[in-house]
């Protein structure tokens, strides 16, 4: 049994963009746990386990549901959770793309409620993790505004489901379904 998630992955050259944007602030932070540049995606929804049942209802809705179009997405701003003063998770966030994935979001969470399959309901937030601090630090030295210095875009084109569970170097694609 797995740990799986919904979401959108990052293209390789956008990670390697977004790494060179991004490591002059997190190198201040390497002795927190970075994560690793194989495993950044914005989430879209965090499910956890499933039993198999579940698990092939999951991926029959996401072969069979109409999920969009392909979107244009940036990355340009940093944040924290629960906020740049006192972070314990450090995030580079959307700011081309939000509402799209916002709306993306919304579907696959009533989609997942239609199936009865339990999922993290905090609000949904586009962001990828780049670091988890050990405790709360000020993170707002990080970037002016937290804006990073050039803009990193994409272009959304699949929803992909993962599994998480015991993959240290990257996530497993158990689903991988296109945007129109």
């Amino acid at each position: 049994m797995g740990r799986y998630f919904i979401g959108i992955p990052i293209p390789p050259e956008a990670k390697k963009k977004l790494k060179v944007q991004s490591w002059p602030g997190l190198s201040r932070y390497k002795e927190e746990k970075l994560v690793s540049q194989n495993k950044w995606h914005y989430t879209l929804a965090f499910i956890g386990q499933l039993d198999p049942g579940k698990l092939e209802e999951l991926k029959g809705l996401l072969q069979v549901f109409t999920w969009g179009e392909a979107f244009r997405m940036s990355i340009r701003n940093f944040g924290a959770f629960p906020s740049l003063d006192e972070g314990k998770i450090l995030w580079a966030g959307c700011e081309k793309g939000s509402q799209e994935i916002t709306t993306l979001a919304q579907t696959l969470r009533r989609q997942l409620d239609n199936l009865s399959i339990s999922y993290d309901d905090k609000p949904f937030v586009p962001h990828i993790t780049l670091a988890r601090m050990r405790s709360a630090k000020n993170l707002s030295r990080l970037a002016d505004n937290g804006k990073m210095k050039q803009e990193v875009s994409f272009d959304a084109q699949e929803l992909v489901l993962f599994d998480s569970q015991d993959h240290k170097s990257s996530y497993a694609v158990v689903e991988s379904i296109k945007l129109a």
